[in-house]
């Protein structure tokens, strides 16, 4: 009873109070010191991304609006620093001229180097595309560059092209998407059988 007594007293409660805001000063001036700014990737180490996006769509365009290309990725882990976008799996749709059939690309892995604007694409690189005849025209081979600002696809790896009646083969290719040309550079032979 005694120590309830004790808390009722004003001088008691004036002491709790002062000693309250003398606390809530003390907290409020070292709340002010500076402290260094961390950098980000510092505390996530270089090989950890900035960001990344799960099953990720992107569309480009062309100046005049018309869609040139569509990607997509099931993860895509992206570094600021290095302007680089590393891609899963990525799968790709290249559009030439209107009515003209789609290039489909695909791979085991990609990367975006933004100040170049290439794409560099590992992994049993495949591409797909129609003939005029709706017949597939498909190229393989392990790594291919696409230089989204010349519209090209190329590589200097071993390359297979094949169809319903040939197969060929060439070290070397250049192909440009709107014009629909592709150029195979060298050791390029080649098989036909009409009878398919």
């Amino acid at each position: 009873m005694a120590s309830a007594a004790f808390h009722t007293r004003p001088w008691f409660r004036t002491l709790a109070l002062a000693g309250t805001i003398v606390a809530l000063f003390f907290l409020l001036w070292q709340s002010d010191e500076r402290s260094e700014p961390v950098d980000a990737a510092a505390l996530r180490g270089e090989s950890e991304p900035d960001g990344f996006v799960v099953n990720g769509r992107y569309l480009s365009f062309n100046e005049t609006g018309r869609l040139t290309t569509r990607f997509q990725s099931p993860r895509i882990e992206q570094f600021d620093a290095r302007s680089l976008t590393l891609m899963e799996s990525p799968m790709a749709t290249l559009y030439g001229e209107s009515g003209t059939a789609p290039w489909h690309v695909q791979a085991n892995e990609g990367r975006f180097l933004e100040d170049e604007n290439l794409v560099h694409l590992t992994g049993d690189v495949r591409i797909t595309r129609e003939s005029e005849d709706g017949r597939p025209l498909v190229l393989t081979t392990s790594v291919l560059t696409l230089d989204n600002s010349e519209r090209t696809v190329y590589t200097e790896a071993p390359v297979e092209l094949t169809d319903a009646f040939s197969m060929t083969r060439a070290t070397g290719m250049k192909a440009w998407i709107d014009d629909r040309i592709l150029q195979l550079d060298s050791q390029v032979e080649g098989r036909y059988e009409p009878g398919k």
